[in-house]
């Protein structure tokens, strides 16, 4: 039986992270201003604390090569917070379809 508390806090979790990430690379694409740390911050910070993430990404550097992110141009790090919010929603969207399979319990 699942908690329906900490399903709730894991999506409101997750969609804070999504909303995070893409207030980044909007402020980037609308204005030009990119704090790079910031940006590189949060995905660190991520693939620390999340499993999934840091499997996903040690797989994507694997197929791609990994580049050290401080090296990177600023392109490659909002590709990096790209893939992060791709994966997030995905997550976001099973625990979504979990809640519906089994009815919000």
């Amino acid at each position: 039986m699942s908690n329906p508390i900490k399903r709730e806090y894991d999506k409101m979790s997750i969609t804070k992270d999504i909303i995070e990430r893409e207030n980044i690379i909007r402020r980037f694409q609308t204005t030009g201003f990119f704090d790079r740390n910031k940006a590189i911050e949060k995905i660190l910070s991520l693939q620390y604390t999340d499993a999934d993430m840091a499997f996903a990404t040690v797989a994507k550097q694997t197929q791609f090569g990994g580049v050290d992110l401080y090296q990177a141009d600023n392109n490659l790090i909002v590709a990096n917070i790209q893939f992060q919010i791709d994966i997030l929603k995905a997550k976001l969207a099973k625990l979504e379809l979990e809640e519906k399979v089994n009815g919000g319990k």
